[in-house]
């Protein structure tokens, strides 16, 4: 255990503060006049009917006032004694030993999964308030839009890491024999909306690797998660045909019953990790099928060792880089030694050397340990010398490829610019470092960028290029000077043009929930901007400079310019892609393949022509028809004046646009323009890939390929669930006392004074045991993976709205996000929410204290009271009747939280206090003064006012949002096709 002052710093200021208000209340109700002297003479005014037992002020003693501290002393020696619980006691750690074993492993994987969810989070809310920054829009109520959606996405991502590691299998625990053919498909159709692939025949053979290549869109990830499992029963999809993955059949069983056979990486792996260090992450699948501490600490070392990520072992997932990433995903999915292994874009924003380990790593896999590698990639001439078969997808069929040649010159090869010193030069950066909460990201960086030329920026991983392209469009960084050829680079403007960024987030652009209102936006914003352009000219030049900046504009030319004529969004977005169009409809923007929605976001960002362009990796995911599309658009804007600057890893691509290179390393300043075949070369031959194969230890055989039997420690734990109806019983029951541990003070009344006495300390024993009740028995409900992803990442934003705005005058943001989340997933998704944010939150600022299992149940009620009200009611009639539940709960939720430690709070001898034996009135009155002073007339009110406000503004788009997401489901797809519309509606708590 390690020491932490922190939290006992937080509990000692908090026991302060509850001892100076209870010396408050004594003053403010009478009761501080014991003895002499006295010290403060204050008028005393009686209070009428009901309230005449009440008197405020009064003197104010010596003695009274050493009562009052006294009083509180054991209150404040409890919550000292909670705080130093909290700073010996690591919470979140506790979360991952009761995800291991136990009763509560389904919750308490949630738990882990929100914990492992808060960085995340945090990367959201930092990329959506820079994306609004180059949209040149407020950061404001909008902008949780797209924080939510990629909350959602990640929840998504977590889900089928969980349930590909096998997370809820039911299956039984059985020695695997001999897999003859890991992969068979013959005359299958696999299916999802509108798309389908068919696959007439696709048998990959042990210890081999199987390339699928084909254009964006055309379906890579489809046969991959359709493989995997994911596609029919997690995605909506389905399966027809012949599909046996490790001699099971696809279609009937879910992945988390194959999990031991096939390990799968999918896109952007740091986005689907769903634990917070990288030794848990990889142990992950082995934890989940119950396999003993010891074996799976020693599996994981092994593993780690083979594929050269034992130094990252305690890192935290968040700190790797993408080529770390992708490594540990591997590693993670290789643990349990699988016959298959899937992996989608391995080599996507990988320099060269971590491209090369990768490759070296998959060569090993395939060639020592006998597994079947299948990839999905479009940078897939580095796999030449690896490879062992090519597919490819053509007119919507996977069919035998071809292996890519490596280029002998460039491609999308373009005209050569011209000199710099021939060129205008509209931006000079010299000397400029960029640092991040106190780490040099930049340092001494020197740049110049003409007009109409091309510069490629190319380094390694972690080299500093995104963060220079940031700096520079936003006028950010220091030590150094940033001066235009026409003007000084002030907030990202150069002489009234603008300096545009494509980021590598690119999505976070997207703030709309259709393509076309988007679109529609844009169109908006470049009007505004010409209205303003055309105020701005009139404050300088007179009405006939308006006339005439107004004629050239017209005309699509600025005075002086030969930029672009303006466009309308649409037909921007056609001249990016070429000849194959992007649906421009309802379509969510989310929902488009990888290089539709880069390619859209390029459209956005450069609607008004920027002077500068600056685009971060601008061919991701992108097939070579789409990369010439942008090609030739970049291309087309240098042509009229645009200073273009990527920042790539795609060598090919900068060659092919001509483009000036410029060396970045370790966050060193861009070297002088270098000759493209010095900087690396463009594809891997056998060397290369051998050159890294010291770092790559030989890896056993899958142990999937022959009879294993693990040790009894080993064997899956079998996870009873409760009979629904012995569930519902204890659910209520536990409810029920909860709610008589918050009315004690109420129910007192009704019982011998000596019993009352002793209720006070009753209800603060059963509060808690009522909360694990409740766990217990929902615990069984919690066995679908994208349950347990879904409510683990709405848990870890939860508890950042709650921090984030807790004492803040009453401001209970939280309420907004239970309310709506428990109307879209249900009543018993709500009462888990509530109670998982509370729990998180609490470990996220270490207060845990007797308050906490009152907190939980209160914010429990308040999103499953939400999932209760009549599901019928839509449209802004749903909304009004969420803002009145608002309402209303949060004044419910400010009476039961004030009533069970209203007691405790006051004290003895005011005119408020809770007296054991006196008559209900009279408590009851005392209560609602208490109450009303403290609680209802301020923060309960704010807290309503809060609640509407927000569910007035982002209500119907979050609901949206949430009923987006697809439930985890058994079913096959045409039975989720039958569902019901309220099923689609409510997350499914059971799988």
């Amino acid at each position: 255990m390690t020491f932490r002052p922190a939290p006992l710093r937080a509990a000692a200021v908090l026991a302060v503060v509850f001892i100076a208000a209870r010396v408050i209340y004594r003053i403010l109700f009478n009761g501080a006049g014991i003895g002499e002297p006295v010290l403060l003479d204050l008028p005393p005014v009686r209070l009428p009917a009901p309230y005449a037992h009440v008197v405020l002020l009064g003197p104010v003693t010596g003695p009274g006032l050493w009562a009052a501290v006294l009083s509180a002393l054991p209150i404040a020696g409890i919550i000292l004694g909670f705080g130093i619980l909290n700073a010996w006691v690591d919470i979140a750690r506790g979360f991952v030993h009761l995800a291991r074993r136990g009763p509560m492993q389904g919750i308490a994987r949630m738990l882990v999964v929100a914990w492992a969810a808060l960085p995340a989070l945090a990367d959201a809310v930092s990329s959506v308030r820079l994306a609004f920054r180059l949209r040149g829009e407020r950061f404001g109520a909008r902008a949780l839009i797209p924080v939510l959606e990629r909350t959602l996405e990640h929840a998504s991502r977590v889900a089928a890491a969980l349930e590909l590691r096998g997370f809820g299998s039911r299956a039984a625990h059985q020695p695997t024999q001999a897999i003859e053919a890991p992969v068979l498909i013959r005359d299958a159709l696999f299916r999802i909306g509108d798309a389908q692939i068919r696959v007439a025949g696709f048998t990959p053979s042990s210890g081999s690797i199987t390339v699928i290549t084909g254009p964006t869109g055309s379906g890579k990830s489809t046969i991959l998660r359709g493989i995997a499992g994911l596609l029919s029963h997690v995605d909506g999809g389905e399966i027809s045909g012949t599909v046996l993955v490790a001699g099971a059949d696809r279609a009937s069983t879910p992945p988390r019953d194959t999990a031991r056979l096939i390990g799968v990486v999918l896109q952007n792996p740091r986005a689907a990790f769903a634990s917070t260090r990288v030794r848990d992450e990889i142990s992950l699948a082995l934890e989940l099928r119950g396999m003993a501490s010891g074996t799976a600490k020693a599996r994981v070392l092994e593993v780690a060792e083979s594929i050269g990520v034992s130094a990252l072992l305690d890192r935290n997932v968040s700190t790797l880089s993408a080529g770390e990433a992708t490594l540990v995903a591997i590693a993670a999915a290789v643990v349990d030694h699988p016959a298959l292994l899937l992996i989608d874009e391995p080599l996507a924003d990988l320099d060269t050397t971590a491209r090369r380990h990768v490759i070296s790593v998959l060569d090993a896999l395939a060639r020592d340990a006998g597994v079947c590698v299948i990839v999905a990639e479009h940078r897939a001439e580095p796999l030449v010398p690896v490879a062992d078969s090519w597919w490819t997808i053509d007119d919507g069929a996977l069919v035998h490829g071809a292996a890519p040649a490596a280029p002998s010159h460039p491609v999308d090869s373009g005209p050569t610019p011209a000199q710099p010193a021939e060129l205008v030069p509209v931006l000079t950066a010299t000397n400029l470092a960029v640092h991040r909460k106190g780490n040099p990201l930049v340092s001494s960086a020197s740049l110049t960028l003409h007009r109409g030329e091309v510069v490629a920026l190319v380094g390694p991983n972690g080299a500093g290029k995104s963060s220079l392209l940031v700096a520079l469009a936003l006028g950010e960084g220091t030590g150094g000077k940033r001066r235009g050829g026409e003007g000084t680079v002030d907030g990202g403007t150069v002489d009234g043009g603008r300096v545009a960024l494509v980021p590598d987030a690119s999505d976070d652009l997207f703030t709309r929930d259709t393509v076309a209102g988007e679109l529609r936006a844009a169109d908006r914003r470049q009007a505004r901007a010409i209205r303003q352009a055309a105020r701005k000219a009139a404050r300088k030049a007179g009405r006939q400079a308006v006339r005439q900046w107004g004629r050239g504009h017209l005309d699509g030319h600025r005075p002086g310019s030969d930029r672009l004529s303006p466009m309308p969004a649409a037909s921007r977005l056609a001249r990016l892609r070429g000849d194959v169009s992007i649906p421009i409809g309802h379509e969510h923007p989310r929902d488009l393949s990888a290089g539709e929605r880069r390619i859209l976001a390029i459209a956005l960002q450069t609607m008004d022509d920027p002077q500068i362009l600056l685009i971060d990796e601008p061919t991701r995911g992108l097939d070579p028809a789409a990369r010439a599309a942008v090609s030739g658009a970049l291309r087309a804007a240098a042509d009229a004046g645009t200073a273009v600057l990527i920042a790539t890893h795609d060598l090919d691509f900068a060659e092919g646009l001509g483009a000036r290179i410029l060396l970045m390393r370790d966050g060193v300043a861009p070297a002088p323009s270098v000759e493209p075949s010095s900087v690396a070369a463009p594809s891997l031959v056998k060397e290369a890939a051998a050159a890294n194969a010291a770092t790559v230890q030989r890896i056993a055989a899958p142990r999937a390929l022959k009879e294993v039997t693990d040790s009894p420690g080993a064997e899956r734990q079998r996870h009873i669930r409760m009979p629904r109806g012995v569930e519902l019983a204890v659910l209520a029951a536990a409810n029920l006392l909860a709610l008589a541990t918050f009315c004690w003070p109420l129910l007192a009344a009704a019982l011998p004074e000596d019993a009352a006495a002793a209720l006070p300390y009753a209800a603060l024993s059963i509060a808690p045991l009522a909360v694990v009740a409740i766990v217990v028995s929902l615990d069984g409900s919690v066995r679908s993976a994208h349950t347990v992803a879904l409510l683990g990442v709405l848990a870890a934003v939860g508890s950042a709205i709650r921090v984030a705005s807790t004492g803040v005058g009453g401001v209970e943001a939280v309420f907004i996000l239970l309310i709506l989340a428990g109307r879209a997933f249900g009543p018993r998704f709500g009462l888990l929410l509530g109670a998982a944010t509370i729990a998180v939150s609490s470990a996220l600022w270490s207060g845990i204290g007797p308050w906490t299992p009152f907190q939980i149940f209160a914010c429990a009620w308040v999103g499953a009271g939400a999932g209760l009200l009549p599901r019928r009611v839509r449209g802004k009639a749903e909304l009004w009747m969420l803002c009145g539940y608002g309402v209303v709960a949060s004044y419910i939720f400010g009476l039961l939280t004030n009533l069970w430690f209203w007691p405790f709070a006051v004290g003895a001898g005011t005119g408020i206090s809770y007296v054991p034996g006196a008559p209900l009135a009279t408590n009851l009155s005392s209560f609602l003064l208490y109450s009303l002073v403290t609680s209802t007339a301020g923060w309960d009110t704010l807290r309503a006012i809060t609640t509407i406000v927000g569910i007035a503004v982002v209500g119907r788009a979050i609901l949206a949002a949430f009923r987006r997401v697809k439930p985890v489901s058994s079913m096959s797809g045409q039975a989720a096709k039958a569902s019901s519309t309220q099923a689609k509606d409510r997350l499914q708590l059971r799988v």
